[in-house]
Protein backbone atom coordinates (compact mmCIF):
# COMPACT_ATOMS: atom_id res chain seq x y z
CA UNK A 1 0.00 0.00 0.00
CA UNK A 2 2.80 2.66 1.07
CA UNK A 3 4.31 1.80 -2.55
CA UNK A 4 1.59 1.94 -4.31
CA UNK A 5 0.93 5.70 -2.78
CA UNK A 6 4.49 6.88 -3.21
CA UNK A 7 4.38 6.19 -6.78
CA UNK A 8 1.03 7.85 -7.12
CA UNK A 9 2.70 10.88 -5.32
CA UNK A 10 5.62 10.59 -7.96
CA UNK A 11 3.37 10.59 -10.94
CA UNK A 12 1.01 13.02 -9.56
CA UNK A 13 4.22 15.50 -8.85
CA UNK A 14 5.77 15.26 -12.58
CA UNK A 15 2.10 15.62 -14.00
CA UNK A 16 1.90 18.97 -11.98
CA UNK A 17 5.31 19.82 -12.46
CA UNK A 18 5.11 19.16 -16.31
CA UNK A 19 1.84 21.46 -16.32
CA UNK A 20 3.54 24.38 -14.36
CA UNK A 21 6.51 23.91 -16.49
CA UNK A 22 9.13 22.76 -13.49
CA UNK A 23 11.57 19.55 -13.63
CA UNK A 24 13.97 17.76 -12.03
CA UNK A 25 16.17 15.11 -13.28
CA UNK A 26 19.08 13.56 -10.65
CA UNK A 27 21.69 10.73 -11.81
CA UNK A 28 24.81 9.06 -12.40
CA UNK A 29 27.73 10.27 -15.37
CA UNK A 30 30.82 8.98 -16.07
CA UNK A 31 33.16 10.57 -18.64
CA UNK A 32 37.11 11.60 -18.99
CA UNK A 33 39.08 14.90 -19.36
CA UNK A 34 41.40 15.62 -22.59
CA UNK A 35 43.27 18.61 -23.31
CA UNK A 36 42.01 18.08 -27.03
CA UNK A 37 38.69 16.81 -28.28
CA UNK A 38 39.15 13.92 -30.86
CA UNK A 39 36.77 11.21 -32.51
CA UNK A 40 39.45 8.84 -32.73
CA UNK A 41 38.92 5.65 -30.78
CA UNK A 42 42.27 5.24 -29.50
CA UNK A 43 42.16 9.14 -28.01
CA UNK A 44 38.73 8.45 -26.36
CA UNK A 45 40.35 5.29 -24.32
CA UNK A 46 43.04 7.23 -23.75
CA UNK A 47 41.12 9.61 -21.86
CA UNK A 48 39.12 6.81 -20.16
CA UNK A 49 42.42 5.21 -19.30
CA UNK A 50 44.13 8.10 -17.72
CA UNK A 51 41.78 10.79 -17.02
CA UNK A 52 38.20 8.64 -15.91
CA UNK A 53 35.79 11.09 -14.23
CA UNK A 54 32.99 9.41 -12.36
CA UNK A 55 29.89 11.47 -10.80
CA UNK A 56 26.60 12.78 -10.15
CA UNK A 57 24.72 15.74 -11.47
CA UNK A 58 20.91 17.48 -10.46
CA UNK A 59 19.13 19.46 -13.59
CA UNK A 60 16.34 21.55 -12.32
CA UNK A 61 14.54 23.15 -15.23
CA UNK A 62 12.25 26.15 -15.31
CA UNK A 63 10.70 26.66 -18.61
CA UNK A 64 13.34 26.72 -20.44
CA UNK A 65 16.04 28.12 -18.12
CA UNK A 66 18.14 25.78 -16.75
CA UNK A 67 20.18 25.44 -12.93
CA UNK A 68 22.76 22.13 -13.32
CA UNK A 69 24.99 21.52 -10.25
CA UNK A 70 27.70 18.31 -10.98
CA UNK A 71 30.14 16.36 -8.34
CA UNK A 72 32.61 14.98 -10.08
CA UNK A 73 35.62 13.11 -9.19
CA UNK A 74 38.54 12.61 -11.39
CA UNK A 75 42.71 12.10 -11.49
CA UNK A 76 45.02 15.38 -13.08
CA UNK A 77 48.58 15.44 -12.99
CA UNK A 78 51.17 17.88 -14.37
CA UNK A 79 54.52 17.47 -15.28
CA UNK A 80 56.93 20.61 -15.04
CA UNK A 81 60.37 20.33 -17.11
CA UNK A 82 63.75 22.58 -16.74
CA UNK A 83 66.31 23.40 -19.26
CA UNK A 84 69.62 23.34 -16.75
CA UNK A 85 73.05 22.50 -19.12
CA UNK A 86 72.93 19.85 -20.90
CA UNK A 87 69.78 17.56 -18.86
CA UNK A 88 66.24 18.65 -18.36
CA UNK A 89 65.07 17.32 -14.96
CA UNK A 90 61.19 16.78 -14.41
CA UNK A 91 58.51 17.05 -11.33
CA UNK A 92 55.77 15.13 -11.66
CA UNK A 93 52.45 16.06 -10.01
CA UNK A 94 49.27 14.19 -9.72
CA UNK A 95 45.77 14.40 -7.57
CA UNK A 96 42.84 12.92 -7.04
CA UNK A 97 40.19 15.75 -7.39
CA UNK A 98 36.41 16.74 -6.55
CA UNK A 99 35.02 19.16 -8.73
CA UNK A 100 31.75 21.10 -8.29
CA UNK A 101 30.33 22.63 -11.21
CA UNK A 102 27.29 25.12 -11.22
CA UNK A 103 25.96 26.03 -14.51
CA UNK A 104 22.98 27.82 -15.50
CA UNK A 105 21.61 27.73 -18.90
CA UNK A 106 18.69 27.60 -21.29
CA UNK A 107 17.21 24.76 -23.33
CA UNK A 108 17.40 26.34 -27.18
CA UNK A 109 15.35 23.09 -28.73
CA UNK A 110 13.09 20.96 -26.98
CA UNK A 111 11.65 18.44 -29.37
CA UNK A 112 10.22 15.06 -28.05
CA UNK A 113 12.97 12.33 -28.10
CA UNK A 114 15.42 15.35 -28.34
CA UNK A 115 17.14 18.35 -26.37
CA UNK A 116 19.52 20.89 -27.03
CA UNK A 117 21.50 23.58 -24.44
CA UNK A 118 24.09 25.74 -23.35
CA UNK A 119 25.74 26.49 -19.64
CA UNK A 120 28.15 28.21 -18.03
CA UNK A 121 29.09 28.86 -14.31
CA UNK A 122 31.95 28.37 -11.83
CA UNK A 123 33.51 25.47 -10.51
CA UNK A 124 35.19 24.63 -7.39
CA UNK A 125 38.14 22.12 -7.11
CA UNK A 126 39.33 20.47 -4.20
CA UNK A 127 41.86 18.36 -3.83
CA UNK A 128 41.33 14.58 -1.81
CA UNK A 129 45.05 13.41 -2.43
CA UNK A 130 48.44 14.66 -3.81
CA UNK A 131 52.10 13.09 -4.67
CA UNK A 132 55.06 13.85 -6.74
CA UNK A 133 57.78 12.36 -8.21
CA UNK A 134 60.93 13.69 -9.43
CA UNK A 135 63.82 12.38 -11.29
CA UNK A 136 67.97 12.39 -9.53
CA UNK A 137 68.98 15.23 -10.41
CA UNK A 138 65.87 17.15 -8.77
CA UNK A 139 67.30 17.34 -4.96
CA UNK A 140 64.13 19.25 -3.50
CA UNK A 141 60.33 20.42 -4.59
CA UNK A 142 59.06 23.00 -2.09
CA UNK A 143 55.69 23.07 -4.12
CA UNK A 144 52.64 21.52 -3.78
CA UNK A 145 48.72 21.60 -5.15
CA UNK A 146 46.34 23.89 -3.69
CA UNK A 147 43.38 22.29 -1.77
CA UNK A 148 40.87 24.42 -2.76
CA UNK A 149 40.70 26.67 -6.66
CA UNK A 150 38.43 28.02 -8.94
CA UNK A 151 37.82 27.59 -12.30
CA UNK A 152 34.73 28.52 -15.02
CA UNK A 153 33.43 26.25 -17.72
CA UNK A 154 31.16 26.70 -20.71
CA UNK A 155 29.19 23.52 -21.67
CA UNK A 156 26.94 21.99 -24.23
CA UNK A 157 24.40 18.87 -23.84
CA UNK A 158 22.53 16.82 -25.65
CA UNK A 159 19.56 14.96 -24.47
CA UNK A 160 18.19 12.19 -26.07
CA UNK A 161 15.37 10.07 -24.37
CA UNK A 162 17.13 9.54 -20.71
CA UNK A 163 20.39 9.68 -22.02
CA UNK A 164 22.95 13.24 -21.50
CA UNK A 165 25.69 14.44 -23.34
CA UNK A 166 27.95 16.91 -21.79
CA UNK A 167 31.09 18.45 -23.55
CA UNK A 168 32.52 21.62 -21.44
CA UNK A 169 35.70 23.60 -21.26
CA UNK A 170 36.79 24.59 -18.47
CA UNK A 171 39.60 27.17 -17.66
CA UNK A 172 41.38 27.54 -14.55
CA UNK A 173 41.24 31.43 -12.25
CA UNK A 174 43.41 30.14 -10.07
CA UNK A 175 46.76 28.48 -10.06
CA UNK A 176 46.85 24.12 -9.24
CA UNK A 177 50.06 24.14 -7.79
CA UNK A 178 51.45 26.70 -5.09
CA UNK A 179 53.99 28.53 -7.02
CA UNK A 180 57.16 27.33 -4.76
CA UNK A 181 60.71 26.54 -5.66
CA UNK A 182 62.35 23.62 -7.15
CA UNK A 183 66.36 22.98 -6.39
CA UNK A 184 68.20 21.92 -8.71
CA UNK A 185 71.92 21.36 -8.17
CA UNK A 186 72.94 25.04 -6.87
CA UNK A 187 70.21 26.69 -8.69
CA UNK A 188 66.44 27.39 -7.63
CA UNK A 189 63.63 27.40 -9.85
CA UNK A 190 60.16 29.18 -9.44
CA UNK A 191 57.12 27.08 -11.08
CA UNK A 192 55.62 29.40 -13.82
CA UNK A 193 51.88 29.59 -14.10
CA UNK A 194 50.06 26.07 -13.18
CA UNK A 195 46.64 27.42 -14.53
CA UNK A 196 45.37 24.18 -16.52
CA UNK A 197 42.54 24.68 -19.35
CA UNK A 198 40.60 21.41 -20.38
CA UNK A 199 38.17 19.25 -21.90
CA UNK A 200 35.42 17.29 -19.71
CA UNK A 201 33.20 14.90 -21.95
CA UNK A 202 30.72 12.98 -19.82
CA UNK A 203 27.43 10.53 -20.48
CA UNK A 204 24.79 10.56 -17.60
CA UNK A 205 21.37 8.40 -17.07
CA UNK A 206 18.47 10.23 -15.68
CA UNK A 207 17.90 7.79 -13.15
CA UNK A 208 15.19 10.18 -11.37
CA UNK A 209 13.49 12.17 -13.98
CA UNK A 210 10.53 14.53 -13.05
CA UNK A 211 7.97 17.23 -15.33
CA UNK A 212 10.28 18.80 -18.28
Amino acid sequence: MKKLLLILAIVLFANVAKAEGFGIHIGPKVGYQTAALSLDKADIKTGFDEHLTIGAFGRFTIKNFIIQPELLWFKSGQVYKFEVDNFSPKVEFNQQNLAMPIFLGYQFFDFKFFKLRGNVGPVMYFVLDQSKKKNGDVEEVDAKANNMTWGGAVNVGIDVLWFTLDVNYSFALTDIIDKGSVKIGNGSYVLDSTKQNMFTVTLGFKLISLGL
